[in-house]
């Protein structure tokens, strides 16, 4: 008799279609990652005018910070890969219930419940000191303007 793997409440099939989507996103971003650094703009400054220097730094800084995005989005897939092989995957870090598949099939790298995470974004939006921010695990610091 084969027992089913449940990660606490998730179906063998529905595991199995979060991984698959969570493989297939991974390698996109390492591809398009890898495309990013052979098709990077030219550095050199050299011969051109200060409004085509002045454009180019802009898409490098865009660049760059949309490579950052992606970079941290790879690694929250990598730790969904991971959490994917124990029976923690599914399950909310906030109360221990399980996430839907609804949910998770929305947003594979969920770690939290709707519930609880609603109750976050509610909490962090009402803080005006110091914010902090589940899903970066940063300060968000505000200025009285």
């Amino acid at each position: 008799m084969t027992r089913s793997r449940t990660n606490g409440h998730l179906k063998d099939k529905h595991l199995a279609e979060l991984k698959d989507k969570v493989l297939a996103e991974k390698e996109r971003i390492q591809n398009k990652l890898s495309m990013q650094k052979s098709h990077s703009l030219p550095t050199s400054d050299s011969g051109r005018d200060e409004v085509d220097s002045a454009n180019d730094d802009i898409l490098r800084k865009t660049e760059l910070r949309f490579a950052t995005r992606e970079n941290l989005y790879l690694k929250k897939l990598v730790k969904t890969l991971e959490l994917m092989e124990s029976d923690e995957y599914g399950m909310c870090e906030e109360c221990g219930a399980g996430i839907s598949f609804t949910r998770l099939k929305a947003r594979p790298t969920s770690t939290m419940c709707i519930t609880c995470k609603e109750d976050s974004e509610r909490t962090e939006l009402q803080s005006y000191q110091g914010r902090i921010s589940k899903s970066l695990g940063q300060s968000v610091q505000f200025t009285n303007s």
